[in-house]
C-alpha cells in the first residue's frame, strides 16, 4: 500500500492535508499535532499530558482521535513516547529547518536561495488559532526561529543584490512580526538604503496611531532610531541623480570557487584601502560573472549608483570608444552631455564619480589604456575592471591586480552537484570527476558539460564521459547551439601577430606539460629575439602559463584549440617536421644525459639531432637525471601520442635511452609498458647484425624491468630470448649483459646455483672482452650466492677485489649494490661494526645515484646492523629515515610494504 502524502502547516494557520483532502481537527487535535510537530517529531505521553493538563488515557484518546479524522495513523505510541510517523519533508517547519541546516556554511549565492526557500513557508504567525495557554512556549520559540531567518536573509539579500532586493523581504518580516524592534529596524534601514524617506515616515506615523497595546513598548528607543534613519535616507536622496544609475547586468550564472578572490574584491569596500581591482585571466575563466556577481552583492555600499560597460576589448566588431561609454556614463549620472564635449566633459565625469559612492564595472577591457578616462577612484567611488589580458601593474597606486586561476576540482564538482543533484555524482562519482577534470577548471566550460547533462536527464555520467571526457570534445560542445569555449578562445586567439600565433601552434604539437623557452625557436624556425616578442604577446593575452625556470603552460583547453589551429592553418608537411625536430632533440639530449647516468648502453646512432638543438651537456649523474626529471612527462606524452605512432624509428629508441632513469627511479610499470612496445618493432631502418642485436637490447631491458616488478616468469623467457639474440648476432657483450642479468632474476627467486651458474659466465666473457665494469657488476651476485650457499668466508675473500674494482671501473649505483651485499654478509658473521661502515656506504651510493627504492631496502637492513652494534639513536634514526623515504617512492612493490610494516612495528617497540 503506498504511503498516503501528509501536509502538516504549523508557519501560520495550523492545517492539515492527507492524501490532497483538507482534514477539518479539533482544537485540541491541532494542538496535540503541533507540539509534537514543533518538538521535532516525538514527546513523551507524560510531557504530553502535564503541557495539557489532562491524564494519560486522555492524551491517548487524542491520538485515537487523530487517527479517525486523518483516516491514517499519524501519531504513533512506543516506549511511552508520541512519534509524529510522517516524511521529513510532511512538515512545513521541518523543511524550514532543513533549508537552514542546509545553508550553514554554504556559498552566499547558495544560502541566499536557501533562506528564500526557508522564509517563503511561513504563511503567518506561528501556530495562528490556537488557544495561546497550551502553545505560547511554542509559539516564542518559533517566533524567534523565524525572525533570526528573516534578518540574516534581509543582511544576505542587502550585501549578494542591493537593498532593493531586500526590501520585499524586510517588509514580509514587519507583517510577520509587527512588533519586533530589530525586525523593524531592519525594514527602515533597508529604506533607508534606498532613499525612502516617506516610507519611513509614514510607517512611523502609523504605528503612532496605534493603540499602545499593539505598539512596541521601546516607543521612545525607536522614534529615536526612525529620526537616524530618516535623515541618513534624506542623505542618500539628496546625494542620488534624479535617475541613480544602476546598469549591472542580470547575475547569468553562479560563481563557485571563488571565496578568496571575493574577499579580495571586498576589500574595495573598506575605507582608505584598494579602490581599483583589475580582474584578468583567460577568458572563460568567469571574470565578467565575478565582477557581477560582486558588484550586486555590494551596491548597497554604494548609494549613488553603479555604472557597467562591455567595452568589447576582444570584440570580434572591435573595441567600444572609451567617449561614447563615456558620454553613455555621463547621461546616467545626469549630466546635460550636449553642454559638455571632450576634455571638459572627462573632467565632469570625473568630478560626478569622484565625489560620490559610486562603484563602475567595466567589463572586457583591451588593456588599462582603453579604460582610462572611465576609471572613478574618489574617496567614496571604486571601480572593476575585467580583461583577458595580463596584467603586471594595477590601473591606478591604489590599485589591486586579480589574477584568476582555473577552479578547483572541488569547486568544480560542485557546479554538477548543484546542477543535476548529488544523487547522480554519488552514483558515478568516477565519471563525475574525469568530466569536470576534462574542464580543466574554466567554469564556461564546466557550464556547458552541466548543459549537456541537463539537455538529456536521462543520459548517464558514463555516457556522458565518452561524449565529452577530454578538452578537444568540451571545446566543441554545444549543448545550446554554439560552441562557446571555442568562440570565447578564437576572441584571444584574432588580434595575435603572426610570431605569436606561430609559436602558440608550435607549442601545442608539442604533447609535453610543459615546454622550455630554449626549445621554442628550435621547433618554431623563428629568431630567438622574434620568440621573445611572441612569448610576450601570449603571456600578455594569458594564452601562455609562466612557469620557473623559463618554462611555460598551456591550459588543456589551449591546447586543443590551438592544436585545431594547427590542423587548419599548418600543411602537414610543416607539423610533420616540427614534431621530426621535437624527437630528434629529444632522443639526441636523452642519449647524453643516459650516458651521464653511466649506463653504459650505446644507441645507434643513425639519428641525430637538426641544427640548432638546444641540447644539454651533463656533466655528471645529478646533471643527466635532472634534465629527465625535467623533460620525464614530455617523454611519456610523445611516446603515447597517435600523432606521434609513426616514428617508430624513434619509438624504440626513446625508452631505451630512458631505462636507466626508469630503473633507479622506480616507474617500473611505465617502463615495462614503453620497453614491451619498443620490442615488438621490428627495427627495419637497421641492417644485419645490427638489428637482432638491438632486438636482443630490448628484451633483456624489458626483462630487467620486469624482474624488478617480481614478474619472474615473463623475466626469464625475456632474458633468455635476450641471450639467445645475441648470440645470434655474435654480440659478445650483449650476451654477456644478458647472463648477468638472468644471475640477477636467479638471485632474487633464491635459485643460488643458477645465479651463481649465470654469474660465472657473464664474468668469464666480462674478462675476455677486457670489461672490468661488466666483471665489477657480475660481482655482487656472485658473492651474495657464496654467502647464500654456505660460504660466507669465500663470498668475504672476494670483497677486496671487488671493492677495488667497484672504485676504479663501476658506477655508484653498481657500488650501492656490492655494499649493500656486503652488509648482509658482515651481519650473517655477526660483525656489525662492519655491515654498518656497508650499509651506510650503500645507502650514500644509492642515494647520489637517485635510486630511492634501493636506498628504502638499505636503510632497513642499516637499522638492523646498528641494532646489532648496540647503536639504539642510529637504529631509530634509520628507521625514521626509512619511514621519510617510503613516503616518498612512486612506486611500491611487495618487499617494500612488507619492510614498512615490520618498521612501523619496531618504530611503535621503541615508542617512537
Amino acid at each position: 500500500m503506498d504511503e498516503p502524502a501528509v501536509d502538516l502547516r504549523i508557519l501560520g494557520k495550523v492545517r492539515l492535508r492527507v492524501n490532497d483532502r483538507e482534514v477539518r481537527l479539533e482544537p485540541r487535535q491541532a494542538i496535540v499535532l503541533a507540539i509534537i510537530a514543533a518538538a521535532g517529531g516525538k514527546i513523551t505521553t507524560d510531557d504530553l499530558s502535564a503541557r495539557l493538563g489532562v491524564s494519560a488515557e486522555t492524551t491517548r484518546s487524542h491520538r485515537a482521535r487523530i487517527r479517525k479524522s486523518a483516516g491514517v495513523d499519524l501519531v504513533t505510541s512506543e516506549n511511552a513516547t508520541l512519534r509524529l510517523a510522517v516524511a521529513p519533508e510532511a512538515v512545513d517547519l521541518w523543511r524550514f529547518r532543513t533549508a537552514l541546516r542546509s545553508g550553514a556554511g554554504r556559498p552566499s549565492h547558495v544560502k541566499l536561495s536557501l533562506l528564500r526557500e526557508a522564509v517563503a513557508l511561513w504563511d503567518g504567525a506561528p501556530l495562528s488559532g490556537l488557544d495561546s495557554r497550551w502553545v505560547q512556549d511554542d509559539v516564542t520559540k518559533l517566533s524567534g526561529e523565524g525572525r533570526r531567518a528573516f534578518l540574516e536573509l534581509i543582511e544576505l539579500a542587502t550585501d549578494a543584490v542591493g537593498p532593493e532586493g531586500a526590501v520585499g523581504h524586510a517588509m514580509r518580516a514587519g507583517e510577520l512580526f509587527p512588533d519586533d524592534d530589530e525586525i523593524r529596524v531592519a525594514l527602515w534601514r533597508t529604506w533607508s538604503l534606498n532613499g525612502q524617506t516617506s516610507a519611513i515616515t509614514d510607517d512611523c506615523h502609523r504605528r503612532a496611531a496605534l493603540p499602545a497595546k499593539l505598539g512596541s513598548p521601546s516607543r521612545a528607543r525607536l522614534h529615536k532610531e526612525a529620526e537616524a534613519l530618516i535623515a541618513r535616507a534624506r542623505q542618500t536622496s539628496a546625494a542620488l541623480p534624479e535617475r541613480r544609475p544602476y546598469s549591472l547586468p542580470a547575475v547569468q550564472s553562479a560563481v563557485y570557487g571563488r571565496d578568496a578572490e571575493l574577499e579580495l574584491l571586498d576589500t574595495l569596500t573598506e575605507a582608505g584601502g584598494v579602490r581599483v581591482v583589475t580582474v584578468c585571466g583567460l577568458g572563460g575563466l568567469g571574470k565578467t560573472e565575478l565582477a557581477v556577481q560582486w558588484g550586486h552583492r555590494v551596491a548597497g555600499q554604494f548609494p549613488d549608483g553603479v555604472l557597467f560597460a562591455d567595452l568589447g576589448g576582444f570584440s570580434p566588431a572591435g573595441p567600444a570608444r572609451p567617449e561614447a561609454v563615456l558620454a553613455d556614463f555621463a547621461k546616467q549620472l545626469g549630466i546635460s552631455v550636449g553642454s559638455w564635449s571632450g576634455a571638459a566633459l572627462s573632467a565632469a565625469y570625473r568630478t560626478a564619480v569622484n565625489n560620490r559612492a559610486i562603484l563602475v564595472v567595466l567589463d572586457n577591457v583591451r588593456d588599462h589604456r582603453h579604460a582610462a578616462d572611465l576609471v572613478a577612484a574618489g574617496e567614496r567611488s571604486r571601480t572593476v575592471i575585467t580583461t583577458r589580458a595580463a596584467v603586471a601593474l594595477p590601473a591606478v597606486a591604489a590599485g589591486h591586480v586579480l589574477t584568476l586561476a582555473p577552479i578547483s576540482a572541488e569547486a568544480s564538482l560542485e557546479v554538477l552537484r548543484d546542477a543535476i543533484g548529488s544523487e547522480r555524482i554519488t552514483a558515478e562519482p568516477f565519471a563525475a570527476a574525469k568530466l569536470m577534470a576534462a574542464c580543466g577548471g574554466v567554469p564556461l566550460a564546466a557550464r556547458l558539460v552541466v548543459a549537456q547533462a541537463r539537455l538529456n536527464p536521462g543520459t548517464g555520467l558514463e555516457s556522458l564521459l565518452a561524449r565529452l571526457g577530454s578538452a578537444s570534445a568540451v571545446l566543441g560542445a554545444k549543448p545550446g547551439g554554439e560552441s562557446e569555449v571555442r568562440d570565447s578562445l578564437a576572441l584571444s586567439y584574432a588580434p595575435l601577430s603572426a610570431g605569436a600565433a606561430r609559436v602558440l601552434l608550435v607549442s601545442a604539437l608539442h604533447p609535453g606539460p610543459e615546454i622550455g623557452l630554449d626549445v621554442i625557436p628550435f621547433l618554431s624556425g623563428l629568431p630567438v629575439t622574434s620568440v621573445l616578442d611572441a612569448v610576450d604577446e601570449l603571456l600578455r593575452g594569458s594564452l601562455l602559463d609562466p612557469l620557473p625556470g623559463n618554462r611555460f603552460r598551456l591550459h588543456d583547453l589551449v591546447r586543443a584549440f590551438a592544436r585545431e589551429r594547427a590542423d587548419e592553418e599548418l600543411p602537414a608537411a610543416e607539423s610533420a617536421a616540427v614534431r621530426q625536430r621535437l624527437l630528434s632533440w629529444l632522443l639526441a639530449a636523452a642519449r647524453l644525459c643516459d650516458a651521464a647516468l653511466r649506463s653504459g648502453r650505446d644507441l645507434p646512432d643513425d639519428l641525430s639531432a637538426a641544427e640548432g638543438a638546444p641540447l644539454p651537456a651533463p656533466v655528471d649523474e645529478g646533471d643527466g637525471r635532472r634534465w629527465f626529471e625535467q623533460e620525464h612527462e614530455t617523454l611519456l606524452a610523445v611516446l603515447d601520442s597517435p600523432d606521434f605512432r609513426p616514428y617508430a624509428k624513434y619509438r624504440w629508441r626513446l625508452p631505451l635511452a630512458l631505462c636507466c632513469y626508469h630503473t633507479r627511479n622506480g616507474p617500473w610499470l611505465t617502463a615495462e609498458r614503453l620497453l614491451a612496445s619498443a620490442a615488438e618493432i621490428t627495427k627495419d631502418e637497421l641492417p644485419e647484425p645490427e638489428r637482432t642485436r638491438y632486438q636482443a637490447v630490448c628484451h633483456r631491458v624489458l626483462g630487467n624491468i620486469q624482474r624488478k616488478l617480481r614478474k619472474f616468469g615473463v623475466a626469464e623467457r625475456n632474458l633468455a630470448r635476450s641471450i639467445a639474440l645475441s648470440e645470434q648476432a655474435g654480440a659478445a657483450l650483449d650476451r654477456a649483459n644478458g647472463h648477468q642479468q638472468m644471475s640477477v632474476l636467479q638471485e632474487d627467486q633464491g635459485k643460488w646455483a643458477a645465479a651463481r651458474d649465470h654469474a660465472t659466465i657473464a664474468g668469464a666473457l666480462y674478462e675476455t672482452l677486457a670489461d672490468d665494469r661488466g666483471v665489477a657488476a657480475t660481482l655482487p651476485t656472485e658473492i651474495h650466492c657464496h654467502l647464500e650457499l654456505g660460504d660466507p668466508a669465500r663470498a668475504l675473500e672476494r670483497a677486496p677485489f671487488a671493492l677495488e674494482l667497484m672504485t676504479r671501473a663501476s658506477t655508484q649505483y653498481n657500488r650501492g649494490a656490492l655494499h649493500r651485499v656486503l652488509m648482509d654478509c658482515h651481519l650473517r658473521l655477526a660483525q656489525p661494526a662492519e655491515a654498518v661502515i656497508h650499509g651506510e656506504a650503500a645507502r650514500t651510493c644509492y642515494a647520489e645515484s637517485g635510486a630511492p627504492t634501493n636506498e628504502v631496502r638499505v636503510l632497513a637492513g642499516l637499522a638492523d646492523a646498528y641494532a646489532a652494534a648496540g647503536r639504539p639513536e642510529d637504529e631509530l634514526r634509520a628507521l625514521q629515515d626509512f619511514a621519510v623515504c617510503y613516503g616518498r617512492l612512486q612506486q611500491r612493490e611487495p618487499e617494500d610494504r612488507k619492510l614498512h610494516i615490520a618498521v612501523k612495528s619496531r618504530l611503535a617497540a621503541l615508542g617512537a
